[in-house]
């Protein structure tokens, strides 16, 4: 079983997927705690945490693994689990060890708790298709919209993480933090873009929403996520060059959209920009709370 479990996570969730979840969260957290003109007394009460965001992550995509298995059957046989490489009760497992580790590391406080167990019954919800299954796999933004919101639950998990650091910290200065969650749903958007050439069986948001309207949404999300990554550099009175380099990088990275949207060529898949713009709001964001 171990081995298998070693198979899966090294193809559906490696060691740089776990170790990005991480610094998201040490990131964000950061950021909050500067918000307030504080700093974490300890490392460890910002990796905690991430470790339980990173199981959070987890044990939703081996929910996904169970709900699209059919799906993957046809769409992704290589899989590890459609392929026969890994075994169902293996994924049970490793996902009750994700529930567990969940409950255990939230066990500091009761609010972390209370929230923990709030975000678990959500997963639930979502494993169980909030019990409209049947209407949700025929529509793909049905499904978007009642799903997505579990990464405000997490996002929201961190800054009651940080309120238990100081008193002083509470969520007034959420709307700092929650539009940075913006960054995933664009990264949900655009993975599922394609040329019009491109489109096959697999149902996309540019074959339900046509492709200029859809990239056209994760434009504008990737507006304003960059906009509060911005404005929360100027209420940390970030210097010039930080600013000025990550408006740089972003509009590069914005650039392939932009192409697309004026003439449906798409010689790359949108999905490794996103995951750079990703990258470098969470790189940026531990910079400016270092500084």
């Amino acid at each position: 079983m171990i081995k298998r479990i070693g198979i899966y996570l090294n193809e559906m969730f490696p060691l740089s997927a776990i170790i990005g979840s991480i610094f998201t969260a040490v990131a964000v957290q950061l950021i909050y705690l500067r918000l307030y003109e504080l700093r974490p007394t300890s490392i460890l009460f910002l990796i905690v945490p991430g470790i339980v965001l990173t199981c959070i992550s987890l044990l939703i995509r081996i929910m996904d693994e169970f709900k699209d298995y059919q799906d993957d059957l046809t769409n992704f046989p290589n899989r590890p689990l459609p392929s026969g490489r890994v075994e169902k009760k293996d994924l049970v497992s490793l996902g009750v060890f994700c529930v567990m580790a969940v409950i255990f590391l939230s066990m500091s406080s009761m609010k972390l708790l209370i929230w923990a167990f709030i975000t678990l019954g959500f997963t639930f919800l979502m494993l169980k298709w909030f019990f409209i299954e049947e209407r949700m796999r025929k529509s793909l933004p049905l499904a978007f919209i009642s799903h997505h919101p579990i990464v405000l639950f997490n996002f929201i998990y961190l800054m009651i993480a940080c309120m238990q650091m100081n008193p002083s910290v509470n969520l007034d200065k959420a709307f700092y933090i929650l539009p940075l969650c913006l960054i995933f749903t664009n990264w949900e958007v655009v993975r599922k873009i394609r040329a019009p050439e491109q489109e096959t069986g697999y149902t996309t948001y540019s074959k339900i929403f046509g492709p200029r309207p859809a990239v056209l949404i994760a434009l504008i999300l990737q507006l304003i996520f960059n906009a509060t990554v911005l404005t929360i550099f100027t209420r940390l009175d970030s210097p010039l060059w930080l600013i000025g380099s990550y408006s740089l990088i972003q509009f590069g990275f914005m650039l392939p959209s932009i192409s697309f949207l004026v003439n449906l060529k798409l010689p790359k898949p949108l999905k490794p920009y996103a995951e750079g713009q990703i990258l470098t709001v969470v790189a940026f964001l531990l910079v400016a709370a270092l500084l």
